[in-house]
């Protein structure tokens, strides 16, 4: 998910951006209006500070910008992440070292971001929600903790938990909590190493868990947990694997699943596991392809796919699939595009459809779920 000075070229956006990865927006027809239809998408642009709001056809997949689009907000907002009700959308910005709060109008997707913004950690690098919607988790990559806010349910207002914020691992760059919201992971940038912790229930405190680091081949820049939450996987961006760690239901301790670490292309950046928990994409970075496996939902071993890897556009950054599991989305930095595979029902191979112009290098891309 997020970019660091390792990556060679990449340094030099890091200067410019103070940012792991560049964030921006997709093109597209204006939509407005009570009539428009399906659900919305979110960009963060950075370079613009704003986040650009999409309404996304739910047959084709394809985006329209949503009308007055995109909309102003902090510094280098890099990590967004939307409320389960569809009300509010929340931005890590990396620069401001704060978190913005946007409504979301339910007719025409257009955001109000609700002032004053909230404190976080020195660059904050990662943001996450629980799928209640009801605590907010935001890794600060300079000052080495995790901030956690308790998420208000009439208005979306956020409130520092006690003990906010608690102190991980060097450089967090990624964060990945359980469905359940029991467990949280913090990658550090800087070390082979993956940082757990227990949730508290109803308070939002983070203890570590037994055991923790976790080791893996070299330091991860993306995580991701499957649907179950029952595997984790990390992208080890320098060695050009992935591991995967089966993940204990009572004590969050995490084992490498057998055959860890497994191949994938040059330099894997991000990931995500499709709705439904079978199959694990990759996108990466060093060769401009995605890895596709299938996900063996007893043990969490992976299998590649017929094919993979797959061709995205020029330096893929980031990738996710909607949420009715039907299109796999890649950004691709250089080339200023977003490929749009579609995922067939049987084998969940992706079939490239779509590439769309970009006005800025597109990133984290994220959907509403209604």
């Amino acid at each position: 998910m997020r970019v660091n000075g390792r990556a060679g070229w990449l340094g030099k956006v890091i200067a410019l951006a103070g940012a792991l990865v560049w964030l921006a927006s997709c093109g597209g027809s204006s939509s407005g209006g009570s009539g428009s239809t399906g659900r919305n998408a979110f960009l963060a642009v950075p370079q613009a500070n704003a986040i650009a709001a999409y309404r996304v056809d739910p047959s084709s997949g394809s985006f329209k910008s949503v009308l007055g689009s995109p909309f102003s907000g902090g510094t280098s907002p890099t990590s967004i992440a939307v409320h389960p009700s569809g009300k509010f959308i929340y931005a890590a910005n990396q620069s401001g070292n704060d978190v913005s709060t946007f409504k979301i109008d339910s007719n025409t997707g257009e955001l109000t971001e609700v002032l004053p913004r909230t404190a976080a950690g020195l660059n904050p690098s990662s943001l996450v929600m629980d799928s209640g919607g009801n605590l907010i988790f935001v890794a600060n990559a300079t000052s080495n903790d995790i901030s956690v806010f308790l998420v208000s349910a009439s208005d979306g207002t956020l409130t520092a938990v006690q003990g906010s914020p608690f102190a991980t691992g060097p450089k967090p760059v990624a964060l990945a909590l359980s469905p359940s919201g029991q467990f949280l992971y913090a990658a550090s940038g800087n070390l082979p190493l993956v940082f757990g912790y227990s949730v508290g229930s109803g308070t939002g405190t983070l203890t570590t868990v037994p055991n923790s680091p976790f080791a893996v081949e070299s330091p991860p820049f993306a995580l991701t947990v499957d649907p179950s939450g029952h595997f984790l996987y990390t992208a080890n961006f320098s060695v050009n694997t992935v591991s995967g760690m089966s993940i204990d239901g009572t004590t969050g301790v995490l084992t490498p699943t057998s055959g860890s670490p497994f191949s994938t292309g040059k330099n894997p950046i991000s990931m995500t596991v499709d709705p439904s928990g079978k199959f694990l994409y990759v996108a990466n970075l060093g060769d401009n392809t995605i890895s596709a496996y299938a996900i063996d939902s007893g043990t969490g071993v992976t299998t590649k796919l017929l094919k993979s890897p797959f061709t995205s556009g020029a330096e893929p950054v980031f990738i996710t699939t909607d949420p009715a599991g039907k299109f796999v989305y890649v950004s691709n930095q250089s080339a200023k595009t977003i490929s749009q595979f579609v995922i067939q029902e049987t084998g969940g191979i992706p079939t490239s459809t779509t590439t769309t112009t970009t006005v800025l290098a597109p990133g984290e891309l994220v959907f509403a779920k209604q």
